[in-house]
C-alpha cells in the first residue's frame, strides 16, 4: 500500500515538473524569444509505445541537419504573433526599478513574480503608513485640549457624585 502511495505521489510530482518544463520552453523560447534563441521543434510524444518512430529518429534527424548545416526537413514552431505590437517600445516599472522594451517584454513583465511581489510590497509599506498616520493624534494641541477637558467618561463620573 505504501508503495502505491509513493508510486502515484512520484507520478503527480513528475508531470507537475513536466507541465512547468514546458511552461517554460514556451515562454523562453517561443513566447518572447530573443536574438540568440535557436528555433524549437515540436515532436509527438503521446504516444510512448511509438516512442523511436515519432521521436528518436526525427529529433536524430533534425541534430544531424544542424550538425551538416542543412536546414531540418521538419519545421519548427512558431507562436502566433500580434502584428500590432511594438517591439520597440520603452517602458520604465517605477515599482522595481527597470526598463523594459517591447510591448510582449511589458506584459510579461507585469504577469511576472517579481513585479508581483514587488507591488504586494509596496501595497503592504502604504497600508503600514496609512494605519500609522490613522493611530497618531490630531495635533499636539488637541491632546492639550482633551487633558485639560477629561474624557467624556470622566466629566461623567465627576458629574453623578454632585447629583
Amino acid at each position: 500500500k505504501l508503495q502505491k502511495i509513493g508510486i502515484e505521489s512520484l507520478k503527480q510530482v513528475t508531470k507537475r515538473y513536466a507541465r512547468k518544463q514546458n511552461r517554460w520552453v514556451k515562454n523562453r523560447f517561443l513566447n518572447r524569444p530573443g536574438p540568440s534563441v535557436p528555433p524549437v521543434y515540436g515532436l509527438e510524444v503521446s504516444d510512448v509505445s511509438k516512442w523511436e518512430e515519432s521521436v528518436l529518429e526525427p529529433a536524430l534527424e533534425i541534430v544531424q541537419s544542424f550538425i551538416q548545416g542543412h536546414k531540418p526537413v521538419a519545421a519548427p514552431v512558431k507562436m502566433p504573433c500580434n502584428e500590432m505590437e511594438n517591439k520597440r517600445s520603452y517602458h520604465m516599472c517605477d515599482l522595481c526599478d527597470r526598463i523594459i522594451i517591447g510591448d510582449r517584454e511589458w506584459a510579461a513583465h507585469i504577469k511576472s513574480k517579481s513585479h508581483l511581489h514587488q507591488l504586494k510590497k509596496r501595497r503592504r509599506l502604504d497600508s503600514d503608513a496609512a494605519t500609522a498616520i490613522e493611530n497618531q493624534s490630531i495635533s499636539p494641541d488637541c491632546d492639550k485640549e482633551l487633558k485639560e477637558k477629561g474624557s467624556p467618561e470622566q466629566n461623567e463620573k465627576e458629574l453623578k457624585p454632585s447629583v
